[in-house]
Formats: C-alpha cells, sequence, structure tokens
C-alpha cells in the first residue's frame, strides 16, 4: 500500500464472499442431488420402473407372451382400495399384491422392516409403523381388510377377508408409510377383483415396444414411475434451483463487493496510473491490471470454495455431519452429491460475475488523462 510494506486487507472481503458463495452453492447442489437420488430410488424401487395396468383376462395371455418375446423382467401383480378395520377403527390403503414378494421385500425394505415369523393359512401383510400406530395395531395382530368396491348383491355387503399384520415398514417417503400396505400375490388374488391385475416391469420400455402396447393392446395403459410421482419430482427439482440461486447471489453480492474495492483503488491509485500512462503503458494494459486481479481472485476463490466443499463431502461419506448439523431436519440418510457439471456451473457463474464487477474499474482507469492523473489531489 504505497510502498509502506501495508496490505488492502479490503480485497479480501470479495475474496471470501466468493469462497462462501460456491460451497453455499456446491453444498446446496450436492444435499439436494443426495436428496433425490435416495428418495427417487426409494419411489423407483417400491412403485417398479414401470407398471402396464387395465390388464383384463382377454388381454393377459396376449401380453405376457409380447412381453417375455421382447425379454422385459416383470412381476405379475395386483392394486386395489382396501379398508384395513380393527375393531372401531379403519383406514383406506392401497393395497399392493406382488408376485414373489419375498424378493420385492428384501429389495425394497431391507433395514427398514420389522417382521415376525407367522405360521398361519391367512394371508399376511406388511404395513407402514405411522398407519400401525395410528390403528393401534401390533405386529402379528389379526385384523379386517374390505374392499368397498364389491358389494354382494343379496347381502348389500363388501367381502371381507382376515390378515395377519406379518411387518411394519419406514420408508419415509411420500406416503407410502400411512396410506400403503404390501402382501403376496397369491394370498388375495381371489379376494381382488380382476380388472385389478397389472404387471409390474423391472425397466422402462423403449419408445417402439410402448408404441407396439399402445397399437396392439389399446386398453393396456403404461405409467412410468416418474408419471405417478410427477408433481412431488417436479416440486424437488423447482426447490434445487430455488437454494442454488440464493448461493449465487452471494457470489453476486461479492462482485458487487469486488466492483467497488476496485473503484476505490481506482482512485487512490490515480496518480500511479498517470506515472504508467505517462511511461508508455496503453490503455488495454492499464484495464488488464484490474482484469487480472479479478481473475486472480476467481481462480482462488472458486477452488478454494470448491475444495472446501469436497472436503465437507467427504468427510460427511464417514461422520455425517449434515445429521449432525440439522437433526431435526433429515429424516433418513443420504449420500452428498456433486456432479462435475455442477461444479463447472459454479466455476463458469463466479468467473462471469468477478469479471463482469471488473470491467468498470478496468475502462475507468484506462480512460484516465495522463497529466491530469500525475497531478490528481
Amino acid at each position: 500500500k504505497q510502498l509502506k510494506g501495508h496490505y488492502n486487507w479490503n480485497l479480501l472481503f470479495p475474496f471470501f464472499g466468493v469462497i462462501m458463495g460456491c460451497m453455499t452453492v456446491a453444498l446446496t447442489l450436492a444435499i439436494m442431488e443426495g436428496m433425490e437420488y435416495a428418495i427417487f430410488n426409494r419411489l423407483k424401487n417400491v412403485s417398479f420402473p414401470a407398471k402396464l395396468t387395465h390388464v383384463f383376462n382377454g388381454s393377459n395371455y396376449s401380453l405376457e407372451n409380447y412381453l417375455i418375446k421382447q425379454k422385459l423382467d416383470y412381476i405379475n401383480g395386483m392394486e386395489d382400495q382396501v379398508l384395513i378395520i380393527k375393531d372401531s377403527s379403519f383406514r383406506l390403503t392401497t393395497i399392493h399384491a406382488i408376485d414373489d414378494f419375498k424378493t420385492f421385500r428384501k429389495k425394497v425394505f431391507d433395514n427398514n422392516l420389522q417382521e415376525v415369523e407367522v405360521d398361519s393359512h391367512l394371508p399376511v401383510i406388511y404395513m407402514g409403523k405411522p398407519l400401525a400406530v395410528k390403528l393401534d395395531i401390533a405386529i402379528g395382530d389379526t385384523i379386517d381388510i374390505v374392499s368397498p368396491i364389491q358389494i354382494n348383491i343379496i347381502t348389500g355387503l363388501p367381502p371381507v377377508r382376515a390378515v395377519i399384520v406379518g411387518g411394519t415398514f419406514s420408508l419415509e417417503v411420500l406416503d407410502y408409510d400411512q396410506k400403503h400396505i404390501f402382501t403376496e400375490l397369491s394370498s388375495v388374488k381371489e379376494f381382488l377383483p380382476d380388472n385389478r391385475s397389472l404387471f409390474y416391469l423391472h425397466e422402462v420400455p423403449g419408445e417402439n415396444i410402448v408404441n407396439t402396447i399402445a397399437q396392439n393392446f389399446p386398453g393396456v395403459h403404461l405409467q412410468t414411475w416418474k408419471d405417478a410421482h410427477h408433481s412431488f419430482i417436479s416440486a424437488m427439482k423447482v426447490e434445487k434451483v430455488a437454494y442454488s440461486v440464493i448461493g449465487f447471489f452471494i457470489v453476486i453480492i461479492a462482485g458487487f463487493t469486488l466492483m467497488s474495492m476496485m473503484s476505490l483503488t481506482v482512485i487512490r491509485k490515480v496518480p500511479q496510473i498517470g506515472i504508467l500512462r505517462a511511461m508508455g503503458v496503453t490503455r488495454q494494459k492499464i484495464g488488464a491490471i484490474f482484469i487480472v486481479q479479478a481473475f486472480i481472485i476467481w481462480m482462488l476463490s472458486s477452488s478454494t470454495g470448491i475444495i472446501l466443499s469436497l472436503i465437507i463431502i467427504e468427510l460427511d461419506k464417514y461422520y455425517h455431519l449434515i445429521q449432525i448439523l440439522f437433526p431435526g431436519a433429515v429424516f433418513f440418510d443420504f449420500p452428498l452429491i456433486l456432479q462435475n457439471f455442477h461444479i463447472l456451473l459454479i466455476m463458469a457463474v463466479s468467473l462471469i460475475t468477478l469479471l463482469s464487477a471488473a470491467i468498470y474499474p478496468s475502462i475507468r482507469a484506462a480512460n484516465l488523462d495522463a497529466v491530469d492523473a500525475i497531478g490528481y489531489r
């Protein structure tokens, strides 16, 4: 600072501002990406990647042959609305009857399931813990399920089936813990109406297969897991963008701070700039001084912010920092995921912001008249 051995510490404000902004954006995107990965995987597994509904007896056999011919892995299943009744308490739920339920149960519920071995001829169902608590149901209890849309013409009553609660799960995603129950297909196949049959697909079929199914089986409807949860998926993506914008605002504020600092520097350095101009330094080189300064600040600060973010993401794998920092807001474990594209986006936005902030001071310094600048007081 005027050759006195002092440094202008004010220039560190934009430096730290960019670091904080880059870290905010990077960690926000990492958290949101991790949450999306964990939640979307659960949704995709529990509802299957795709399913073919409205499969009636007339098209069941031919459609099944077509799926085998196309080498599409599928599982037979049924879905319907049923009432769960325990004493005087009841709740309307969606029942999912799945063939090879044992494999499905192990894949989807994994460690989020509490169950007991049931030795009974009665069907066994699995429900969410919150639903079991609301209806005061314990594992091993015998309850009734009722199909409300199938009314017996003679008695005027819907069919009732006694079942045993074999286990409770905790998916902690959407309303699956409170409004969905699961069971083996063979146990309720005769209880549910035939028009509730469907095929669960292990992968989303290609466009050609979708078009062929639409043409040859006009009554059959293909629904992917994204279609079933379109509103929720869109809301999460909008939320990710909104939170990221806040971090970018911090970077923009740091850019304005840098512009202010550089403008003050131009005012303080007017005589020195005049001397440089008198020595033959061109306007372009004078302006380049401030552009290079902004570039160096961007390179150091954005790199520091990204590196610190990556360190935090790596530490979170072993120490679960996010759960420690936000114990009441995190309901399940998820990884922090920062994609390379997002790193490049953060770097690009911060670079554009800081270079834009340096343009005005550089033009102002380059346009100073050498004679007037040397005598400036």
